[in-house]
């Protein structure tokens, strides 16, 4: 087994700060929760395709999300590594511990070189088993309160790491496990400000454009940018382009306008990231929320 005999951690919030503790727990139930582990690891990414994670790709059923040369915290190694060294997770009347992630995982040498394996499960508010509700246990055809705290252990993995690659399925659960920030473009407040600014483009309200500047504005921002569109067509050529789909783009000035509505500006953002199309037989026009080039 993948994780066979492996301990189980989570990653909490504590009063000294964060921290990595140690789950003390039966012999049968430890082998049962690590089972379930390396299967939805197995299930993760068994016959389904593996794309390179860049930001901007939303993936099917029957594909997964890879990305190279991750980084795995020392903290996260270390408890790998030596288990016993890890402090255990108490349980106390003032226990002001709050949990954010669970993990198993196991440590190899190979020509010198260690190889960490470790899964990942985001941990939710309702796994808490609190003691302020009534757990209803059922048991010989009667429910029974159980008063004592407890934690629900999931049996799925939201990510998992192999040597220096981190594959998911779900962006959006595994950048609550890790910041991935550093592995994706997205505007910064600078970046915005400029954009505001840019010779192609006429704000409506620039202060509401910045205040509205979420994560999908910030990443679109970004890749717009990068893709140095405004800066290789002219504003009239881009709204000719945005005709021929549907897309309504209005020009004063010889500048694009940004209209102070948030829906119209993720449209027109779209359509300059290239995520604005005609479908080829409704001849409607769609806005896709991820994008992959296809290899020639």
């Amino acid at each position: 087994m993948m994780f066979e005999d492996c301990s189980i951690f989570v990653v909490a919030n504590t009063s000294t700060g964060e921290e990595i503790l140690r789950i003390d727990i039966d012999d049968d139930t430890q082998k049962e929760v690590t089972h379930a582990f390396e299967n939805s690891v197995k299930n993760m990414t068994f016959e389904k395709t593996k794309i390179v994670f860049d930001g901007s790709y939303k993936p099917n059923d029957d594909e997964y999300l890879v990305i190279q040369d991750f980084k795995l915290a020392d903290n996260i190694k270390d408890a790998v590594r030596n288990p016993i060294g890890v402090n255990g997770f108490l349980v106390n009347d003032k226990m002001d511990i709050v949990i954010k992630t669970i993990f198993v995982g196991k440590r190899t040498e190979k020509n010198n070189r260690e190889c960490f394996e470790v899964a990942f499960q985001r941990f939710r508010k309702e796994q808490y088993l609190s003691t302020h509700g009534f757990n209803l246990f059922f048991d010989k055809n009667i429910f029974f309160r159980e008063k004592r705290f407890g934690i629900c252990v999931s049996d799925y993995v939201d990510c998992y790491i192999s040597g220096n690659d981190l594959y998911f399925s779900s962006f959006y659960y595994a950048r609550q496990i890790f910041d991935l920030s550093e592995y994706y473009r997205s505007a910064t407040d600078s970046e915005v400000e400029i954009f505001t600014h840019n010779s192609k483009l006429s704000m409506e309200n620039a202060e509401l454009f910045k205040d509205n500047a979420n994560t999908f504005i910030r990443r679109k921002i970004a890749m717009i940018n990068d893709s140095k569109v405004l800066d290789n067509y002219s504003a009239s050529e881009i709204r000719k382009k945005a005709d021929k789909i549907g897309i309504d783009i209005r020009v004063k000035d010889k500048k694009i306008v940004i209209p102070k509505e948030k829906e119209k500006v993720k449209i027109i953002l779209g359509f300059l990231d290239e995520e604005a199309y005609k479908g080829p037989f409704s001849e409607k026009t769609y806005l896709a929320n991820s994008k992959r080039q296809l290899s020639k």
